[in-house]
């Protein structure tokens, strides 16, 4: 979970929490041009041509929303934080109830995860919030997929009984050979509530009771990940708005999956990130989807509720004003690109 939110005091909203009037100046205009344009397009991104893209690497990158991708090359598919059930916690509503949030049972959609994923060899884990993580053992069970993540991660899915075997814990540093690709693992970050804190914070340092609401599900530590396909096309992935330059420093990935949102809270985020990975060619919003709306509609930005640190054009512009050459690609739910 990227969004800025706080463990406030009943009835306290997400705007008197912020301190500024980010959703100020918003007109209806704006509203219904959003409703006509993806986010994102405004400021030079592209969507996918109608065959999908060239094609050319041999990988196909499928947006589940949120930060939820399927990978997929020959017969390899990878996922990263496949989480579909959008369970409606009230994250974007207003007055935001802190504790009402926390405490929403979480929800499984097993018709619709049985829809859109069919098979997996391999899911990653960015960090551990619901929004990324309360899919995968249902996921995982379904697969028959091994799953990678922190320690904390693996220990939260401990809990629903999935096999060790199956269950691979990292801190970052592992660099692992699969059959047709690799994968490294770099530690990581988690965006920043203007308090300067990680929200839901916490890891579990042995198995945790099965979890049955939002929060119980911390952030449990957060991981970046390179894939490799073949000997050298590479994809950066990374669950949220913040990360470790020094770790990542030197990367020249083909294409980027970068997160926009609460990233005001992180020094020269998107000049600092872009540098760390050397401009990469293709950069793929994630995360950025406001996930309390239904899947089967298209997706929408938060900017309603975070302003500019909402707004995907903005990020798209700050792209294109660091990164030039970049191509920005933007996919509607379910949407394939194939660079």
């Amino acid at each position: 979970m990227c969004l800025v939110h706080s463990i406030l005091p009943h009835g306290v909203s997400r705007r008197d929490f912020l301190g500024i009037g980010l959703a100020a100046g918003l007109t209806a205009a704006t509203a219904d041009w959003g409703k006509l344009l993806l986010p994102g397009l405004a400021e030079g991104a592209e969507t996918p041509p109608p065959n999908g893209g060239r094609g050319s690497s041999g990988v196909s990158l499928k947006w589940l929303g949120v930060d939820g991708w399927e990978i997929s090359f020959g017969r390899k598919t990878v996922l990263l934080d496949p989480w579909l059930s959008r369970t409606p916690g009230g994250l974007f509503s207003r007055p935001f109830d802190a504790k009402s949030f926390l405490s929403t049972p979480l929800t499984h959609d097993e018709a619709l995860i049985d829809q859109h994923v069919t098979k997996a060899d391999l899911i990653l884990l960015g960090h551990g919030h619901y929004d990324h993580i309360a899919d995968v053992p249902y996921v995982a069970r379904k697969t028959g997929a091994t799953v990678v993540g922190t320690e904390s991660h693996v220990n939260m899915l401990r809990a629903y009984g999935l096999p060790e075997a199956k269950l691979v814990a990292c801190k970052g540093g592992e660099f692992m050979q699969f059959d047709g690709y690799a994968l490294e693992v770099f530690p990581s970050l988690h965006s920043l509530q203007p308090t300067m804190k990680v929200p839901i914070p916490g890891h579990f340092g042995s198995v945790p009771p099965v979890p049955r609401t939002i929060g119980d599900m911390p952030e449990g530590g957060a991981l970046a990940y390179v894939l490799t396909v073949g000997e050298s096309f590479s994809v950066f992935l990374m669950s949220s708005a913040n990360f470790v330059e020094r770790a990542i420093a030197g990367l020249e990935p083909d294409v980027a999956l970068l997160a926009p949102l609460a990233r005001k809270q992180v020094h020269d985020y998107t000049p600092r990130l872009l540098r760390a990975l050397n401009y990469p060619g293709v950069v793929l919003p994630t995360h950025w989807d406001n996930w309390e709306r239904p899947l089967t509609e298209p997706p929408q930005d938060p900017r309603a509720v975070l302003g500019d640190d909402g707004n995907l054009d903005v990020f798209v512009r700050e792209v294109k004003e660091v990164s030039p050459e970049s191509q920005v690609v933007v996919l509607k739910y379910f949407e394939s690109f194939a660079p």
